[in-house]
């Protein structure tokens, strides 16, 4: 009964508002909604958060930015066709076709969030019926106004241009009910969408303030007055509007109940002397964690080695891994190592923050596809401050530095850590950044932040043998940094314009 109503709502939203067919008012919907907050917030949890079962939310997003580079030259394995890889990776227009055309069909990377949407939609329209404690309500509201503002941010990040550079520009259609549409949904503007992400967290947070228990938190893996204020940061920072951004991110800062975890005190290597990578998106292993959420196979799959590939066809490029100084312990902590071996080395994966598990011969092999891939972690909040400090300026220059400091002490070797300093504001700004893709790496924030620091020209070699390859550009604001609709998408909703799409990157002989 707990799911029925969802169940009942969404096939209606699915029909009627992505397609042109009749509209039909759904019957008796009130025999199907709970009758307490209790069972209302188990519909939540089952139908709009992004739990660890449920996948198609990252995809090849990975796989575009330049964090990640081939790996070296290795035979496919029979009946795998490499164009799945090399579509997102070459940054082509017609991804989706392609993909469909190497045998991967599940390319829709647009529905499911609406899915989740629905969800929270259907929560927060139906709550009223219910029979409660105005605090159980407020509770259930709170999570599900928080979890649509992500949701929508998520969308608007990955199928519209960034804010700060045209927030006018069309964005994500905004679905603020479960009732049935009597249109189709054309795409709001980018700054409708985040004008909308700012209200539902600013309805999350009021209703979290006035909990019994606030600032509310748990470790439960449901969100929270931290983790909407750590979105607000992000959303703000996003925006460019600096006061705001360094504001929310002081508060998660100043929340003692989250720690800056020292990788000093994580080993490099487990009781056996194989070596050990800790899961950083989980509350029993970090103290630095906010809200967990998403699959872990969804975001690192088809980078990993794994039962299905022989190898992982992909690496964490060189100028990553040369960004690390000597010292910092992110380089051996944060990414994991695949089996092949590159100059006597294994190759550093294009993930991390990861458990990994001992196979075979010392290989190690991904094999928890079941767990959580994902985190809001205390350290964006200081990365968040540092960069919002930086653009101020004037004061904020110093506060920015001591943000810095007080991270990267804890990512360094005692002897060879230094304070970092800035000569001018530029130079800061550049180190900010350079911080953030050092600490951030491989939690999908480099894509997101290239986008929005001018959108840089990215090139990517394809091996294709042992002494040949090919290399593909993505110019300087390309439309490709802004992903294209799945075509099922543009079917169902003929009111959906498509981004416009830029030609296919022309390849390159290399090597």
């Amino acid at each position: 009964m707990k799911t029925t109503i969802i169940k009942c709502i969404s096939a209606l939203f699915l029909v009627t508002t992505l397609s042109g067919c009749d509209f039909l008012e759904p019957k008796a919907v009130s025999e199907f909604v709970p009758r307490d907050a209790a069972s209302l917030n188990e519909m939540l949890l089952g139908n709009a958060y992004p739990l660890k079962g449920k996948q198609r939310f990252n995809l090849f997003l990975n796989l575009m930015d330049d964090d990640v580079a081939a790996a070296p030259y290795q035979p496919a394995p029979i009946g795998l066709d490499v164009n799945r890889f090399i579509a997102p990776f070459s940054w082509q227009p017609n991804i989706y076709s392609l993909l469909n055309q190497s045998g991967y069909s599940t390319t829709d990377i647009y529905m499911p969030y609406y899915e989740l949407i629905l969800g929270c939609n259907a929560v927060i329209d139906y709550i009223g019926q219910v029979s409660d404690t105005q605090e159980n309500i407020d509770l259930v509201l709170a999570q599900a106004h928080a979890l649509r503002a992500f949701h929508y941010f998520k969308l608007v990040n990955i199928f519209a241009k960034p804010y700060n550079v045209d927030p006018a520009a069309p964005g994500v259609p905004l679905k603020k009910t479960s009732q049935i549409e009597q249109r189709l949904m054309a795409r709001a503007s980018v700054r409708e969408v985040y004008d909308f992400i700012l209200a539902e967290l600013s309805e999350a947070e009021r209703l979290y303030k006035g909990l019994s228990d606030a600032p509310y938190w748990k470790d439960d893996a449901r969100t929270s007055l931290p983790m909407v204020y750590l979105l607000f940061s992000r959303t703000y920072l996003y925006m460019e509007n600096w006061e705001k951004a360094a504001e929310y991110a002081k508060l998660v800062m100043e929340d003692d109940r989250f720690k800056l975890n020292d990788l000093n005190s994580i080993p490099e290597y487990d009781s056996n002397g194989v070596l050990y990578y800790n899961d950083f998106h989980s509350y029993t292993n970090s103290t630095e964690t906010i809200w967990i959420y998403g699959n872990l196979d969804d975001y690192v799959g088809w980078a990993a080695d794994n039962l299905s590939y022989s190898h992982a066809f992909f690496r964490a490029s060189p100028e990553l891994m040369n960004s690390f100084e000597e010292g910092d312990l992110r380089k051996s902590r944060y990414i994991t190592r695949s089996r092949l071996r590159i100059d006597g080395e294994y190759m550093p994966h294009a993930f991390g923050k990861v458990n990994m598990s001992k196979s075979g011969s010392y290989y190690l092999t991904l094999t928890e596809t079941f767990t959580f891939g994902r985190s809001f972690r205390l350290a964006e909040a200081y990365l968040n401050y540092a960069e919002a400090e930086a653009m101020l300026g004037g004061d904020g220059i110093g506060k920015s530095v001591k943000a810095l400091n007080d991270l990267r002490r804890k990512r360094f070797t005692p002897a060879t850590y230094t304070d970092a300093s800035a000569s001018d504001q530029n130079s800061l700004i550049k180190f900010v950044r350079e911080e953030r893709r050092r600490e951030l790496c491989f939690e999908d924030f480099r894509w997101y932040d290239l986008r929005r620091w001018g959108m840089p020209e990215i090139k990517h070699v394809w091996y294709t043998g042992e002494n040949t390859g090919v290399e593909y550009t993505l110019s300087q604001g390309d439309p490709q940094y802004t992903i294209p609709f799945p075509d099922v998408a543009l079917e169902q909703n003929s009111a959906l314009e498509q981004n416009p799409l830029g030609p296919a990157p022309r390849p390159s002989t290399s090597l």
